[in-house]
């Protein structure tokens, strides 16, 4: 017997196309190990103990936009940011090196970071209109120990200190690419040696099934009392880490020095 022709086309297509999105998930984790460096140890920056964990999404086809920044800047600060590009595969890999890239060249004019944010809002909009991004994106003065921030619809940085884990509160800010012209504010926190700040992507706290204020009440509970970059990545991956996500997740925890 003959096998039907219309399943032998049936399956070669199935095949073919499967070997695309394998050949395209392959150059999206190329290009997002070639741009986002992952660290396996905990790093120094002035004034910071770093630690980056990068987790990804469940689904092996669903490579997404997740990205950080942590970086020197030539007066003495420390630019830090996370972001996440809307949508999966390599489009949206591309948008994460273009806004990361942009970043990092815009910061060295030393602009605030609502300004900084307010470019990449504008950047979006003209040259990525298809897709919209979350961003945190700040300095770090290890003279003055003071954070100052702006975002654009990303969960907000939790930090800790003693027994206590709160959620900074969010300056003003939408999306990125959700509209042109828009204001960003900035906000500023004091902080002490011994603190913890953890910033994440919504891969962490977002799930079909719950909203993500239960994601950040279980993240709070998890951070809670710690006083260790590794230990505080360590609990809110076990706290969250291990439901099922649709979604790749960043984590950036730095401490105090």
């Amino acid at each position: 017997m003959h096998p039907d022709v219309s399943t032998t086309g049936r399956q070669a297509v199935e095949s073919r196309l499967a070997a695309e999105l394998a050949q395209q998930r392959h150059v999206t984790v190329e290009l997002q190990h070639a741009i986002l460096p992952l660290h396996d140890e905990p790093f120094d920056l002035p004034g910071l103990r770093a630690v980056v964990r990068y987790l990804p999404a469940s689904h092996d086809s669903r490579v997404g936009g997740d990205w950080y920044i942590t970086a020197d800047m030539p007066n003495g600060q420390v630019l830090i940011a996370i972001g996440d590009v809307a949508g999966h595969g390599l489009a949206a890999a591309a948008g994460m090196a273009r806004l990361r890239g942009a970043l990092a060249g815009l910061a060295i004019t030393g602009a605030p970071p609502q300004q900084l944010v307010g470019w990449l809002n504008e950047l979006v909009h003209h040259v990525d209109a298809e897709h919209t991004a979350s961003v945190v994106a700040g300095y770090f003065d290890p003279g003055s120990r003071v954070l100052t921030w702006a975002q654009a619809g990303h969960p907000p940085p939790v930090l800790v200190r003693g027994l206590r884990a709160e959620p900074l509160p969010q300056p003003e800010g939408i999306l990125l690419g959700a509209g042109t012209g828009r204001r960003y504010d900035v906000a500023s926190r004091q902080l002490e040696v011994g603190d913890l700040l953890l910033l994440y992507s919504d891969g962490l706290v977002e799930r079909r099934d719950q909203s993500i204020d239960d994601g950040l009440a279980t993240l709070m509970g998890a951070a809670s009392g710690l006083d260790d970059p590794e230990c505080i990545i360590a609990a809110a991956l076990q706290a969250l880490g291990d439901t099922a996500t649709d979604d790749d997740t960043c984590l950036v925890a730095l401490q105090v020095l």
